[in-house]
């Protein structure tokens, strides 16, 4: 069968009477990406005055802050009055809740990914986005029109090895940490280290500060024993925001079902990310529900969120020629079939967000199942740790 190539509307064979119900679900629902790389992904910058995108990308730098730079243009020309796009890609998307980057490290690491303060203050400057650190704030967004942030660090190169660095990005607005990227780091091992030795002492004193400070602890770049030492130790709920289930497809950025049982009341976030779901050059987006299906029946719905991470909001060259190039660098390995511009068939940015709830519904889920998967298990978790 062909496909639609139109966004949000890949083929489910749903019916009229389905298609409403989908409809009306994601435009009531509060929808949350809790790994979001922004909407546009590469299709957004064909939208673009080649001129105009030009100055808005500026000299593009080596790694991450390239990456960075891309991300931020579509922001940068909403902001000087040159485009709204990113706006109307938003709320084409019916995202209501995504993520705006704390960085935290080593004071030359952080310097070295540069720009996110820059970042985080065009994000504000713009009237529809909105910061927020309480579940309270978030729900206030929505229902104002507004897309809400939280605070969310991936420490690519590690976190800082002084432990009050915590405090002061949950002054910055952090409300979720991820404790480790893939390699051994202060913390503890990452998910592609040969060897797990899961949580440092320095990595429990860093949950016991979370745990103290309202921070929710994220463990999706963490090996097994890092993750499973996280889940015995945190006093609160435990994320692995954005992964996907081993038992679908072993890869190593998924959670073992060893790791899906480790009971906290928190809950997995599902990638969009294809090399991460299956091994199919061709896979759709009906991978994400088969690994949301295969969660389901293991620990239950109400243990299931999205946390895309996928694809980027950059040109396909500005990320074969950034991210591309460090991909060793931060710690994947050949096996991990890294592709950093291959994505989902039925999931090319963020306009075909609509077609997760269409999938949830065309798999049977009922209403409160869809809330739940779509925004309200993370706001749950949210709200009991940050308030």
């Amino acid at each position: 069968m062909e496909q639609s190539t139109e966004p949000g509307r890949w083929d489910f064979g749903l019916s009229e009477e389905q298609e409403a119900r989908a409809a009306r679900l994601h435009e009531e629902c509060l929808v949350a990406d809790l790994m979001n790389q922004h909407p546009g992904g590469a299709n957004i910058f064909r939208t673009y005055d080649p001129r105009q995108l030009k100055q808005a990308l500026g000299d593009i730098d080596e790694g991450l802050s390239g990456v960075g730079q891309a991300i931020a243009a579509p922001y940068r020309l909403a902001a000087t009055g040159q485009s709204d796009e990113i706006h109307r890609w938003w709320r084409q998307s019916g995202v209501d809740l995504g993520v705006f980057g704390v960085r935290m490290g080593p004071p030359h690491v952080v310097e070295a990914m540069g720009g996110y303060r820059e970042m985080v203050e065009l994000l504000w400057s713009l009237g529809w986005l909105r910061k927020c650190t309480t579940a309270a704030e978030i729900r206030a967004a929505k229902a104002e029109g507004a897309v809400a942030m939280y605070g969310y660090c991936q420490p690519v190169y590690g976190l800082s090895q002084d432990i009050d660095d915590v405090n002061r990005a949950y002054d910055d607005g952090l409300r979720v940490l991820m404790l480790t990227y893939n390699r051994q780091d202060y913390v503890g091992a990452g998910c592609t280290e040969p060897t797990d030795a899961g949580l440092s002492r320095y990595g429990r004193q860093v949950i016991e500060r979370c745990n103290e400070l309202g921070i929710v602890v994220d463990t999706s770049h963490c090996g097994m024993q890092t993750t499973l030492d996280a889940c015995r130790l945190s006093a609160t709920p435990v994320l692995a925001n954005h992964s996907c289930a081993q038992g679908v497809y072993g890869h190593a950025r998924g959670k073992s079902d060893g790791e899906l049982d480790a009971e906290t009341g928190g809950l997995v976030g599902l990638v969009a990310v294809p090399f991460f779901l299956s091994p199919d050059p061709e896979a759709t987006v009906d991978v994400v529900l088969d690994h949301i299906d295969y969660i389901n029946e293991r620990i239950g719905w109400r243990h299931i969120g999205i946390g895309t991470d996928w694809p980027m909001q950059a040109p396909e060259d500005i990320i074969e020629a950034t991210l591309g190039t460090i991909v060793d660098e931060i710690g994947f390995r050949p096996e991990d079939n890294i592709s950093t511009t291959h994505t989902l068939r039925g999931f090319g940015d963020y306009r075909d967000m609509p077609n997760i709830t269409r999938g949830l519904v065309a798999r049977g889920y009922d209403d409160e199942q869809i809330a739940g998967i779509l925004g309200e298990n993370f706001m749950r978790v949210f709200e009991a740790v940050c308030g």
